[in-house]
């Protein structure tokens, strides 16, 4: 037996070790890679939270200004009177209020006068707007 032979061998094959840190260097790049698109992720959830904080506050201050503008003029004649007229449906004494209330098929109708369709492949809609057509040229001779 020959025990210089197996005296020479490395006791790590450098191939095999190299391909194993070169393994595990990839493994680790590309938990970092999925680590770091978890925390882009969370990045963009926490900018638009601030962005819809930014906007409630703004409402806020709006409304603040609004209630402030409101309290300085609650001694006002003219604004008890605008409040009055808006809020409470008060009229002076000799004014007519009149109402204009909407029949429940213009109510139904969109702007223009058309009657909303909900789904464009309904055949009942199709059908309808077909008929309506028919209706308008016939009224027309």
């Amino acid at each position: 037996m020959d025990f210089n032979k197996k005296r020479n061998r490395d006791f790590f094959d450098k191939k095999a070790l190299f391909k194993t840190v070169g393994i595990v260097f990839l493994a680790v790049i590309l938990i970092l890679i999925i680590v770091d698109f978890k925390i882009y992720k969370k990045k963009q959830q926490l900018n638009a939270q601030i962005d819809n904080y930014q906007k409630q506050i703004e409402d806020i201050k709006k409304s603040s200004q609004t209630l402030k503008n409101e309290i300085a003029n609650s001694d006002s004649i003219d604004y008890l009177e605008k409040l009055g007229y808006e809020q409470f449906n008060q009229t002076r004494p000799g004014e007519t209020e009149y109402m204009f209330v909407k029949s429940q098929k213009n109510a139904e109708a969109g702007p223009g006068g058309y009657q909303k369709s909900v789904n464009f492949w309904d055949i009942k809609s199709w059908w309808g707007q077909l008929v309506g057509g028919l209706n308008w040229i016939k009224s027309k001779f």
